[in-house]
């Protein structure tokens, strides 16, 4: 089943999804989900198909990173006059303008989820719509969620350590193009979807309904990454500047978690898979330390359960086989902070 996955022609190679609030009347509430790295819209549609599906109050845009459009005929609109790479500044700016102009249209209360690197974008963002002169006093941020956050030093991290290294001895963004390139012409696209199918991704347990529509995403959306030596270039160029830009930034960090829940009255949430391969445990238990407080109702702090026979705990690249799973854990806690009350 196709996604309607469709293109904003005001940005460069900028895919979005769009849900409708099922409410009568244009809702003024907006759930506005930010990607990771690679930042592929199509691998989340399920999970934010099942959040709007338990709040039906809210318009829900999935926003994807610029350079990683896969909507419309992608691979012919890359051949434009467009730049090699977007850095995190330019995706943070972009997402800016986006959203300010769904505020000015009506959109007055917002509330973020994002996963992995969309954390550091979003953070960012919100600081700059809320000291955005032009919308001072019309625009409230509800609530943030955070899945496996990668705000505070990624380069620790096992696979932050790994690509650091692989970085700086190899011109890996080239051999990855150059590898990609050659296995187009190796094989079919029908012989390498299936390899994607059989092989990257994990098949559904269970014939249920939506387990089948997540794995389809999942694999149209490897598929994709595997089509586009654009899309390869771009999510390593991105993941090399994260490595080199992504430290300890107490004092946003600072005002995140501890202003903004204070002075805004934002409720944050912020889930960490048990074993980790972007967040170092000692990175995660900085944050823990530095913000994690009981008496904060406004701040929540989850850690996702360790491994056990009959259940595979959630990992950082749930959106590929975990989405369904993980939107029960997402509704549940968010039911506990009361979203949407």
């Amino acid at each position: 089943m196709p996604i309607d996955i469709y293109t904003n022609t005001d940005y460069p190679l900028t895919s979005e999804y769009w849900i409708d609030a099922k409410s009568q009347g244009l809702s003024s509430r907006l759930l506005v989900f930010i990607p990771g790295n690679p930042g592929l819209i199509d691998y989340y549609v399920t999970y934010m198909n099942i959040i709007s599906e338990k709040y039906p109050g809210y318009d829900v845009l999935v926003v994807g990173h610029a350079g990683y459009q896969t909507s419309g005929d992608y691979l012919v609109a890359a051949k434009g006059l467009h730049p090699d790479f977007y850095d995190l500044d330019y995706q943070i700016d972009h997402k800016v303008k986006i959203l300010k102009k769904r505020i000015l249209d009506g959109h007055d209360q917002l509330s973020f989820m994002c996963h992995s690197v969309g954390s550091f974008i979003t953070q960012r963002v919100i600081k700059k719509l809320l000291e955005d002169k032009e919308l001072e006093g019309k625009v409230r941020i509800e609530f943030v969620g955070f899945i496996c956050p990668t705000i505070v030093d990624i380069a620790k991290s096992d696979s932050g350590v790994l690509f650091t290294k692989l970085f700086n001895n190899l011109p890996v963004v080239t051999l990855a193009v150059w590898f990609v390139c050659f296995l187009q012409f190796l094989l079919t696209d029908s012989l390498a979807r299936s390899i994607i199918k059989k092989y990257a991704i994990d098949s559904p347990c269970l014939n249920d309904k939506r387990l089948i529509e997540a794995h389809e995403n999942a694999v149209d959306a490897t598929f994709k990454i595997y089509k586009s030596p654009r899309i390869v270039r771009q999510a390593l160029s991105l993941a090399r500047e994260e490595l080199n830009v992504i430290h300890r930034d107490d004092q946003l960090n600072d005002w995140f978690f501890e202003t903004l829940p204070r002075n805004f009255d934002v409720k944050i949430w912020c889930f960490f898979a048990f074993n980790d391969y972007w967040v170092h445990d000692n990175t995660r238990d900085y944050i823990l330390g530095r913000y994690h407080n009981l008496e904060n109702e406004s701040v929540k702090f989850q850690v996702g359960d360790d491994d056990k026979k009959d259940f595979k705990s959630i990992g950082h690249s749930f959106c590929v086989d975990q989405t369904v799973e993980f939107a029960k854990v997402t509704i549940a806690a968010l039911e506990e902070m009361k979203f949407g009350k």
